[in-house]
């Protein structure tokens, strides 16, 4: 993160150059002998040494975007000759967007940096585009995983059966699960069940008869489990036990728990 925020310093640098050739001399236009060099500064620094550590800190959704494409704007107007007002007026958007920028680099140093599998990663920003709710969910736990030592795991436990839950209502609405031919309520249930709405899912993608069964089972034993999690806190006298053995219990759920998001969501 400091090296992000050396060529961020960098970058800024660039950027006054380029404003400084645009706002000097009589002439209405920017040459490219000018511009381009710079220009490329700009864009180099920012995808090779900013972007990837700006995407994982992510504060405000839009913000890379918006950078990247004031930053291509850049390229694509010194490619050629172009009036200086065009510069100075794209220049002026992306300061703002730079300090921005910054300050979430600045703000990240006390967080320590979320390393996500490749499983995590398409989950994770899958979830970000389709349910941002459960994204924060998913990611909260991660984080609490990641961190170790917890007194309590219940809070993780319900962080990633909501955000299973949360995918399913999305995926299988309880008036089309309801809707479909032959369907009949659990006894004692007033509304589709979890377990029905799995079936939903995968029998509306003509998934195999076996895919469902492991899928059920898997939905089976991630509510076990937090069921177990949440009964343990009363149940075990000392505390660094139950960290201990929680802290394996919880990362097995979240195994299960990763394997039925991946196959609802369709990620690899």
């Amino acid at each position: 993160m400091a090296d992000a925020l050396a060529a961020l310093d960098k970058m800024t640098g660039h950027v006054t150059a380029l404003s400084l050739a645009a706002n000097s001399g009589r002439s209405k236009y920017l040459a490219v002998s000018e511009a381009q060099p710079v220009a490329r500064s700009i864009a180099t620094t920012y995808f090779e040494s900013i972007l990837s550590d700006l995407y994982a800190v992510k504060s405000r959704n839009g913000l890379v975007d918006e950078i990247d494409f004031v930053v291509q704007s850049l390229l694509q107007l010194a490619s050629s000759s172009r009036e200086k007002q065009a510069y100075i007026g794209q220049l002026n958007e992306l300061r703002p967007y730079l300090l921005e920028a910054t300050v979430d680099l600045m703000k990240s140093r006390g967080t320590p940096r979320l390393v996500l599998s490749q499983i995590e990663r398409a989950i994770l920003d899958t979830l970000a585009a389709l349910l941002p709710s459960c994204a924060a969910s998913y990611e909260q736990a991660l984080r609490d995983i990641a961190q170790g030592a917890r007194v309590s795991w219940r809070g993780t436990a319900t962080e990633l059966r909501e955000t299973l839950r949360g995918v399913m209502d999305h995926l299988a609405p309880d008036d089309k699960v309801s809707a479909t031919p032959n369907f009949q309520l659990e006894a004692g249930q007033r509304q589709p069940t979890q377990r029905q709405k799995v079936r939903y899912i995968l029998k509306a993608r003509r998934s195999s008869g076996s895919a469902v069964a492991v899928a059920e089972a898997s939905l089976d034993t991630v509510e076990e489990a937090v069921a177990a999690l949440a009964r343990s806190t009363y149940q075990r006298g000392s505390v660094s036990t139950h960290v201990g053995t929680t802290g394996k219990e919880i990362k097995s759920l979240k195994r299960y728990v990763d394997a039925l998001l991946a196959e609802l969501l369709e990620v690899s």
